[in-house]
């Protein structure tokens, strides 16, 4: 049986001192679960946790800081529609289209377009 790999001591390596506090936090939860369950938890695949570990993600590193700032370090925005709620839930209701079938749906779409905690980038 192979021992798990020590997902702490492989972010240190690929980081070095200046491994910012978010991929502490992403490589501490993905040593006590495991990398799949911590990226289903985030709603990335498993090969960009990887990649973040390893520095080597190609993609927006601040948008899944982002999300590791909420789901794993308990970050939080005062929403004006919803009130206090994670930082990664307010990511996520910013990327949600608009829907007419609730009102509160649509309130929350429109309050998003003008939020100052707002970070998704519009369509041109």
């Amino acid at each position: 049986m192979s021992a798990k790999p020590d997902q702490v001591a492989r972010a240190r390596i690929a980081w070095g001192e200046a491994m910012p506090p978010e991929v502490l936090a992403l490589a501490q939860a993905c040593k006590a679960q495991t990398s799949r369950a911590v990226a289903r938890r985030l709603g990335y695949s498993d090969a960009v946790i990887s990649h973040v570990l390893a520095k080597k993600y190609p993609g927006d590193v601040a948008k899944v800081f982002v999300t590791i700032r909420g789901s794993l370090m308990g970050e939080t925005v005062d929403c004006p529609e919803l009130g206090e709620l994670r930082r990664d839930q307010c990511l996520r209701n910013q990327a949600k289209p608009f829907s007419s079938n609730n009102s509160a749906s649509a309130r929350l779409f429109h309050a998003c377009k003008t939020c100052l905690n707002r970070q998704q980038k519009d369509a041109a």
